[in-house]
């Protein structure tokens, strides 16, 4: 792949993220969207502190913060003391949080399936395909962008 080539695929990935952020901020008829999403997301695999979500979603901890408040206030984040450190704090998600978050889910992949009904088994496999081998690549660059960072 030449450099035109790498920016011309760049563009459709950052084009592709915007429409990823825009389609996440749309509830429809669910009460949670956007970071919201991403905390129960996080928390569904692993109980975390509020730093390391943080971290983990790419964004301040007073941002994921206050998604976490809102979440507890709603009774889909829960929060414990850690075991392993009795000063700190773990969240973690409850089970009306799965529940909330396995049913946003299951709306938007029946929205998207609908949109894409046109397309074909093989598609979506070769699509699935491309989009690992992209993330292994971009995963690659973000390790060699870093590093020239360093130095």
């Amino acid at each position: 792949m030449d450099s035109e080539q790498a920016e011309h695929l760049l563009l459709e990935v950052v084009n592709t993220y915007r429409l990823f952020r825009t389609v996440g901020q749309h509830q429809g008829r669910h009460a949670i969207a956007g970071t919201k999403v991403g905390v129960l997301q996080e928390l569904k695999r692993d109980d975390l502190r509020l730093s390391d979500l943080a971290e983990q979603l790419g964004i301040s901890v007073s941002v994921t913060s206050r998604a976490v408040e809102a979440l507890e206030d709603e009774g889909l984040v829960g929060r414990r003391s850690d075991k392993a450190d009795g000063r700190a704090v773990l969240l973690s998600i409850t089970d009306k949080g799965r529940l909330e978050l396995a049913q946003r889910h299951d709306y938007v992949a029946q929205r998207f399936a609908a949109v894409l009904e046109d397309w074909q088994a093989t598609d979506v496999q070769h699509t699935v395909d491309v989009l690992q081998r992209l993330n292994q690549g971009l995963g690659l660059l973000a390790d060699v962008l870093e590093a020239d960072e360093k130095g």
